[in-house]
């Protein structure tokens, strides 16, 4: 009997150890939270996207882990409950705290460039989104150059796409021109809602206007083709001043001046004649090469 009262009382005066070692490793995190000091850029981020919702939140949750650090000792009974009560709140805490970039529609050389996605050479931008998908759409240069058109014809869902090969199809006035997929993968979503009106690709591009989502599993290899965001600005002054030098025509000044924006159509602006032509020099798919026959044309 005085043997079992024995290892009781070591039992006992064990788990109360452990729980207050928990309940001190619990208040010092709290407190280490609290005192650290977030770097210059990330304050000023944290003043540019935190609201003063978010701020009140914080500091309630935070108060609430001192709180949670201070009881955690007494709890003899819940010291795993208090630790995962505790990470639960730091977790929530983390995510007010985090700056969450804005989507900033700049415009480059006249054009809009979003600063969420990545473009590839064909002008064609791509979006990472969950679980590995990402979704695809032709870019705001694309849309000036064409204008317009009656069709576009997307790939089959289910259907394999491949960069830098033809993805897509447009039509205007009689003349196809392809687009380059700027992602290897599967086609798991398209936007039936721009194929069935085509205007809604060119009114909204990086927006309600995507073509496809593709389910990519080598992205991080598909990077190493796309415009790096450093050269993004570089790369839109490029090909604006390529294209003006295309013609003297009265239509494109706008090209020429300072943050003016390019007009729509300037394909046809430049070469009436050899429009469709001149597209495809820019959208890298001339001379035409051979859909995949998933695409219905």
């Amino acid at each position: 009997m005085r043997h079992e009262k024995l290892n009781d009382y070591y039992r006992q005066g064990s788990r109360h150890v452990i729980d207050i070692f928990v309940g001190i490793f619990v208040l010092w995190l709290a407190l280490r939270f609290l005192t650290l000091k977030p770097t210059r850029k990330r304050r000023e981020q944290m003043k540019k996207t935190l609201g003063t919702p978010d701020r009140i939140v914080a500091m309630i949750i935070v108060a609430a882990l001192i709180v949670a650090g201070i009881m955690v000792p007494g709890l003899y009974y819940l010291p795993r409950i208090g630790l995962v009560v505790f990470l639960f709140l730091l977790g929530i805490v983390l995510f007010f705290l985090t700056p969450k970039a804005p989507i900033v529609h700049e415009r480059v050389a006249g054009f809009l460039v979003p600063n969420n996605v990545m473009f590839h050479p064909g002008h064609a931008w791509a979006r990472v989104e969950k679980n590995d998908v990402i979704t695809v759409g032709m870019d705001d240069f694309a849309v000036k150059l064409l204008g317009s058109v009656d069709s576009i014809s997307l790939p089959e869902e289910g259907s394999k796409v491949k960069q830098g090969i033809p993805c897509w199809m447009m039509k205007a006035d009689g003349r196809a021109i392809q687009m380059l997929s700027p992602v290897d993968g599967e086609v798991v979503e398209v936007n039936h809602g721009v194929a069935d009106s085509p205007a809604a690709a060119f009114e909204d591009p990086y927006g309600n206007g995507w073509l496809l989502k593709v389910k990519s599993n080598n992205w991080t290899s598909n990077l190493n083709n796309m415009i790096i965001s450093d050269k993004v600005r570089e790369w839109f002054e490029d090909n604006r001043d390529n294209l003006a030098g295309k013609s003297f025509a009265p239509a494109l000044a706008p090209l020429y001046a300072d943050g003016g924006e390019p007009i729509r159509g300037m394909a046809k602006a430049v070469d009436p004649e050899r429009w469709d032509e001149l597209a495809r020099e820019f959208l890298l798919t001339w001379p035409p090469r051979k859909l995949d026959r998933r695409i219905n044309v």
